[in-house]
């Protein structure tokens, strides 16, 4: 069974595969940098909720300290208690609010961020993917052409059909007699030039 191929042979091919792998690279990087500058954007949002949260928590501290102190006062205290028990309910709800602020605001940033950011960077990669694999899959059944016997001049005919008939004439003066001859050189010549289409070259 051929390997899947990733790279063509040709150089030039090569080089302009491994340069649009860097260039989606690039381009998935660049989003992840503006994902990340859109999150914290959007993250300013909560900054109330540190301040609630401390005063909540503050105000929750001194009323039950508070609360604590008046129960010891005589006759009243038990009357005086529940006034700051109850302010320090309200700090408590206090905390709750700056911690549901806070909450709502990230669920909304992460949306943000994967929307701004998200989408362009899954529909790079989904038409890189696409191209990549299917130029890996003309290219593996080539290659497993070129393992089956009197492959090369399967190409050559193919070659005869498909190339254009100047293009034919650029390597062989006459490329249809030379591969009724089974000229070794001209067969190679001829299925290098089909192989070309996806950057792949016969073993010389």
């Amino acid at each position: 069974m051929s390997p899947m191929r990733w790279y063509a042979d040709a150089p030039a091919r090569r080089s302009r595969q491994v340069t649009a792998d860097l260039l989606v690279l690039a381009w998935v990087v660049l989003w992840v940098l503006v994902g990340r500058w859109v999150f914290g954007l959007v993250m300013t949002l909560a900054a109330p909720a540190d301040p609630l949260r401390s005063a909540g928590t503050g105000m929750q501290s001194r009323m039950t300290d508070v609360a604590g102190r008046v129960v010891e006062i005589p006759l009243v205290g038990d009357s005086l208690q529940a006034p700051f028990s109850g302010a320090a309910g309200v700090g408590t709800d206090l905390v709750t609010a700056g911690d549901r602020l806070e909450g709502g605001v990230t669920t909304v940033a992460w949306l943000v961020t994967l929307l701004s950011a998200g989408t362009p960077i899954l529909l790079t990669m989904l038409i890189w993917a696409a191209l990549r694999l299917a130029w890996a899959r003309r290219a593996r059944s080539l290659g497993r052409e070129l393992g089956e016997p009197q492959a090369q001049e399967l190409l050559a005919l193919r070659a005869l059909v498909h190339q254009r008939p100047r293009r034919l004439q650029e390597v062989l003066d006459d490329p249809v007699t030379a591969w009724r001859a089974r000229d070794p050189e001209a067969i190679r010549v001829l299925a290098d030039l089909e192989l070309a289409d996806v950057g792949l070259r016969t073993s010389r």
